[in-house]
């Protein structure tokens, strides 16, 4: 019995730092490398042990409370099919990503694994078996060449629930919002600016003031230029999204006349969520939802009207071309997006 008066669980993040340009790391290496820092984790997991915080002495358990992993060594470790698959929810084909998809089942992809893992077999119904399990875990989004490791070492530091994995195969926000979200209004907006206005937008970059850091007081680098993404860092792009608050403005005369409200939702809505990753500050879990959920569904949704009046500009384009010399400029067509299900009536006949 624990004679300590201060009884906690201590929540450990691993940081997994791998040089890919020095050592390729496969699969198996790199589930070892994890496995030891686990196991040393979870060798005081099950019975504790003592420290001195704040001058107390504290008898504490260690619990894994996330993995920061970078995209592709997530995909690695946990055995994802491809960088677009999530170990939280699985999204089945055809449906958009704005919809909210089912939570993958612990025991079904466990028993899926087992299932496409077994030894070579010379029944059919153990051959068919099989490669449907192998068939279904792709659906989901695994490799079922590549099964994670991760129970082998860990099991009194997980946090036991619902959650595949733990809840710990999460995407990192460096790749997933600085790169990612960044990189997807920015392309977006530089194709809504027409050229006439680049000495406009120019003029406003180099009029903003620095910004500076609100705790440490110290000023950010500017930037050159907004209008192209060549040798932009993360936090470049971060900084970015910002600039071009300033470069739209109140009326977003800039861009396109078509794309200007769309323009102005999209920056302000990334900011916000931009501002709640930087870690500043705490949030609730109704404010996480309204700013991960609502204003993130609402960022993508104006994204997509963005999207669809540059394609359609460009379809214009070329549908020019092409009258002005068919021989030379093939006819474009208008991409259509497939239907998810088709609809046959069957008549039954008495």
């Amino acid at each position: 019995m624990c004679t300590f008066t201060h009884l906690c669980a201590f929540w450990v993040v691993i940081d997994v730092y791998i040089c890919t340009s020095v050592c390729t790391f496969t699969h198996l290496h790199l589930q070892t490398c994890i496995g030891y820092v686990l196991d040393c984790i979870e060798a005081r997991a099950q019975h504790g042990f003592t420290c001195a915080v704040g001058g107390k002495k504290m008898f504490l358990f260690p619990r894994i409370g996330a993995m920061s992993l970078d995209t592709i060594e997530r995909v690695k470790y946990f055995g994802l099919a491809n960088v677009s698959r999530c170990g939280i929810c699985r999204r089945r084909k055809g449906r958009s990503a704005m919809r909210t998809a089912t939570a993958h089942c612990v025991q079904d992809i466990t028993n899926m694994y087992d299932a496409a893992n077994t030894p070579d077999t010379n029944t059919r119904a153990g051959q068919r078996h099989r490669k449907r399990a192998r068939e279904r875990l792709h659906r989901h989004g695994f490799d079922h060449k590549k099964r994670c490791r991760l129970t082998d070492h860990a099991r009194c530091c997980l946090v036991q629930g619902n959650r595949l994995f733990a809840g710990l195969c999460r995407f990192e926000r460096m790749h997933v919002y600085y790169i990612g979200y960044c990189s997807y209004l920015m392309e977006l907006l530089i194709e809504c600016v027409p050229k006439q206005s680049y000495a406009a937008v120019h003029k406003v970059v180099q009029a903003c003031h620095q910004f500076r850091d609100p705790f440490t007081g110290k000023t950010h680098p500017r930037l050159p230029y907004v209008l192209k993404l060549t040798h932009l860092t993360a936090e470049r792009r971060v900084r970015a999204i910002f600039y071009w608050a300033h470069v739209l403005g109140v009326k977003a005369e800039v861009v396109l006349e078509p794309c200007r409200v769309h323009a102005q939702f999209a920056v302000a809505y990334l900011q916000v969520i931009l501002i709640a990753t930087r870690g500043h500050r705490a949030y609730t879990s109704e404010e996480l939802d309204l700013i991960f959920i609502q204003t993130g569904r609402a960022f993508f949704r104006h994204l997509e009207y963005l999207n669809e009046i540059v394609q359609r500009q460009k379809l214009a384009r070329q549908h020019q071309r092409h009258a002005s010399n068919p021989e030379r400029y093939a006819a474009p067509t208008l991409w259509q997006k497939p239907a998810t299900y088709v609809h046959i009536d069957v008549h039954i006949c008495t």
